[in-house]
């Protein structure tokens, strides 16, 4: 069941903050990856390559968790998200999804500039089933 996001973990998925990704690899052992994101219809919006080992531990298995902490005031100020991959976007909608990205993490991109040759990005859209904001 979708939990709905409060307006400050809203506001910190809107921005360009890092997050980190934690997903499983096959044989269950834990990956985490820095991610870019954003939030498309309640949604958390993550790109990667096909090539990347994320890409195949997600469709293997949706479940993940996300953490961003507040790295300039607060440290210790952090979120928590644990959610469902519901939604997989590839072709020319997930090239789309990178470039936007881009914009929004890279001050002056039009596009993301970083792709390796025959790359194929894909888009994942995460449901959250669980949010924590904690501030000491």
């Amino acid at each position: 069941m979708a939990t709905e996001l409060s307006d400050v973990v809203r506001e910190r998925l809107e921005a360009p903050n890092y997050w980190h990704l934690a997903c499983l690899n096959p044989d269950g052992s834990p990956q985490a990856s820095p991610m870019w994101v954003d939030l498309r219809d309640g949604k958390i919006l993550l790109n990667t390559a096909k090539s990347h080992r994320k890409y195949a531990n997600l469709k293997g298995n949706p479940n993940v968790a996300l953490s961003n902490n507040d790295a300039t005031e607060n440290p210790f100020d952090h979120v928590q998200i644990r959610g469902r991959v519901v939604e997989v976007i590839e072709g020319q909608d997930a090239e789309d999804d990178i470039d936007s990205l881009a914009r929004k993490y890279i001050p002056g991109a039009e596009r993301y500039d970083f792709r390796a040759p025959d790359e194929e990005r894909v888009t994942f859209l995460v449901e959250p089933t669980h949010v924590r904001h904690y501030v000491p």
